[in-house]
């Protein structure tokens, strides 16, 4: 393998990791089709994509509830094999999401109080491209555990059972590297995709109920 792309090996661990009334379990996926079958709701998602490299065709850097229609994006130039610190929260007393990486701060509100999940997800669909997505450490606790993809690549680190809902702070580094030129759009990404698992019906005062006032 050429310089530049490192690659974990996958393992099917899950671990449960606790702190007073914090815990988590920590495992992976390994297709977007079992991550759509296990979602219900996303609640909001942040990527950090290649793009192109901070020129004014597209973003590099988006927030909001879509991917495909973000609601706020940013322009950042990667820089190959360079480790990028990044933080996100949700504030539950404002529904204020933060994602900030290189400087770059986006903000965006939700008013879905209710999830308890978060997906991190990286993928390289070209050969001697990688993304890793380390040093995880969610409301002051490490998640113990990295999202790597080398390409062609995808992994999916599900992080279930932490108390979301009542604010969260994760931070952690991503990290994208390429041999050759670089490549573009969505070609290697993260997204850190927040979300709901199971489905309630409207008529219950929960989640349902809360959803349904905002369609």
């Amino acid at each position: 393998m050429k310089s530049g792309i490192t690659s974990l090996a996958a393992f099917g661990l899950i671990l449960l990791l606790s702190s007073g009334a914090f815990a988590f379990t920590v495992s992976h996926i390994a297709t977007d089709t079992e991550l759509l079958a296990l979602i219900s709701d996303t609640i909001f998602v942040a990527e950090g994509r290649i793009g192109d490299l901070g020129g004014a065709a597209t973003f590099e850097l988006d927030l909001g509830q879509s991917t495909a229609a973000p609601y706020t994006t940013a322009q950042y130039p990667w820089i190959s094999g360079t480790v990028e610190p990044f933080t996100l929260s949700y504030n539950s007393g404002t529904g204020l999401i933060t994602f900030s990486l290189g400087g770059k701060v986006l903000t965006y509100m939700t008013p879905f109080p209710m999830f308890g999940d978060i997906f991190v997800r990286t993928r390289a669909v070209e050969v001697d491209r990688s993304v890793i997505v380390q040093d995880l450490v969610l409301n002051g606790q490490s998640v113990g555990d990295v999202s790597n993809a080398v390409g062609p690549g995808l992994d999916i680190l599900w992080i279930s059972g932490a108390a979301l809902s009542n604010g969260f702070t994760l931070t952690g580094t991503a990290t994208l590297a390429w041999n050759g030129a670089a490549p573009t759009q969505s070609r290697l990404a993260f997204q850190i995709k927040v979300a709901k698992l199971a489905v309630v019906g409207t008529a219950d005062e929960s989640w349902g109920g809360i959803k349904g006032l905002y369609r």
